[in-house]
């Protein structure tokens, strides 16, 4: 079989995707609004591009109605942004943190988390992960304004926020550590398996 893609709808191409390209890595960013308003969300389109300077990027869709994500709007304003690691133990929390809120409202709260402050930039990290890379905005790739057009986010990590459970001589114990990743529907792998986890 040989597929043009310009054949194929939004979501047609979305699901070979999410289906191809996994596991994802989630990038779980905190950002503040320039009203001061806490926001958390979890993107499985993540990864990391250069380690001179350590460029890590996410893309962020807009909403149904064509909104920008709460996430991509508030780096535009702030220039930062944090992004926290998914350990397994904290992934249900990770998957609340997905409800489509309206900006006013707070994913941590409803989440059940407790946000706390990034040690030199303008954003909320979550209390209890294990690794959280402090970043500043470098770029954002727009990729066009039709369904499923992206809004790449690249960022510059300028501190790294580390427990010291899962740090030994330069090393992260991967183990320890315990990341989470992205399959496809409601499927998340870990570095043991699989195992199924309904969004919210």
């Amino acid at each position: 079989m040989y597929i043009d893609t310009s054949s194929l709808t939004n979501k047609e191409m979305y699901k070979f995707l999410i289906g191809g390209v996994a596991p994802r890595p989630i990038a779980w960013a905190g950002t503040r609004s320039k009203e001061g308003l806490n926001n958390l969300a979890p993107f499985s389109f993540y990864n990391a591009f250069s380690s001179t300077p350590p460029i890590v990027g996410f893309s962020t869709i807009p909403r149904v109605d064509g909104r920008k994500k709460d996430t991509l709007q508030n780096v535009l304003d702030t220039k930062c942004f944090t992004l926290n690691c998914v350990s397994y133990e904290l992934v249900k929390q990770m998957s609340k943190s997905a409800a489509l809120l309206e900006p006013e409202e707070d994913e941590f709260e409803f989440a059940e988390l407790e946000p706390v402050e990034a040690v030199n930039i303008n954003a909320p990290c979550v209390k209890g992960a294990l690794l959280v890379f402090e970043c500043e905005l470098q770029q954002v790739v727009n990729f066009g304004d039709q369904e499923g057009s992206g809004n790449l986010v690249l960022g510059e990590i300028k501190y790294i926020n580390i427990d010291d459970s899962i740090y030994n001589n330069g090393y992260i114990d991967f183990e320890k550590l315990d990341p989470v990743g992205r399959l496809a529907g409601n499927w998340y792998s870990t570095i043991r398996d699989r195992f199924e986890l309904k969004r919210g």
